[in-house]
């Protein structure tokens, strides 16, 4: 049950991030017209969490011993013409380094929103944190504005941190190799046995870290609605209406009709 909860919830996470990306820069466009300031609201909005995704890469890198290149954190494109908010130049290398690589900017996000809902609402996911309880510290330290704070952070960092599809290229090798080993030692007869206290252990930190990506989620969606107003607030004034339109070759662009 808590392995089916944790991949609906990060399942929420990817879709909210996605929704969240390409709305901000359809509201951009419908507010100014101008593509490029459509990016460039996405690009400052989520500054923090551009910069932990490639530090994650970085710093993971380094303690690999695997060579790092240039570190950019700016609006570009990438060679299949989609737009790049950061990068982290790495040298090629085994696929399961690669695969610590591409993933670190995960672990260091969740990490990151753990920390945010623990200083900031002293509340630690590995205490047995409630979403009520969450709601409830919010609504004490309404009048704070570090709380506001707190928020910007966990919506900037949780709607970065996903691995972006090059960060996941890596994974498959290592994804077959663990499957077809394990499939050919419990065909020869191999019964793995845990100890219940690791089991145990095991799924107090899955319930931790979805507990962590939950508030992720809560926040985002009530960004999500207040994002989903404003835009068709901005259309309604101006007559222009954003449509989003998917190119699998191109990603998804905003476009605007009048």
């Amino acid at each position: 049950m808590s392995l089916v909860l944790f991949a609906i919830v990060f399942a929420l996470t990817l879709l909210l991030q996605q929704w969240l990306h390409r709305h901000i820069q359809g509201f951009g466009f419908a507010l100014t017209g101008n593509p490029g300031c459509a990016v460039r609201l996405l690009f400052y909005l989520l500054l923090p969490g551009i910069l932990l995704h490639e530090l994650g890469h970085y710093l993971v890198a380094k303690l690999l011993l695997v060579q790092t290149g240039k570190f950019r954190i700016g609006i570009g494109q990438t060679k299949s013409r989609l737009i790049s908010l950061g990068s982290v130049n790495i040298q090629r290398t085994d696929p399961l380094r690669e695969s610590l690589i591409g993933v670190a900017p995960f672990v260091v996000g969740i990490s990151a929103i753990w920390l945010i809902v623990g200083w900031g609402f002293d509340l630690w996911p590995l205490s047995g944190l409630s979403i009520g309880e969450f709601f409830s510290r919010v609504q004490q330290y309404a009048n704070d504005w570090t709380t506001w704070l707190d928020l910007y952070l966990i919506f900037a960092v949780s709607t970065s941190m996903i691995p972006s599809e090059s960060d996941r290229e890596p994974w498959g090798p290592i994804i077959l190799v663990i499957g077809l080993g394990t499939a050919i030692l419990v065909l020869l007869g191999w019964t793995p046995r845990v100890p219940a206290e690791i089991v145990t252990l095991a799924r107090h930190w899955l319930d931790a870290l979805t507990m962590a990506l939950g508030i992720a989620v809560i926040v985002n969606a009530g960004v999500a609605v207040m994002l989903g107003l404003f835009e068709q607030t901005v259309s309604r004034l101006n007559g222009k209406q954003v449509e989003y339109r998917v190119r699998r070759d191109k990603g998804n662009r905003p476009r605007r009709s009048g």
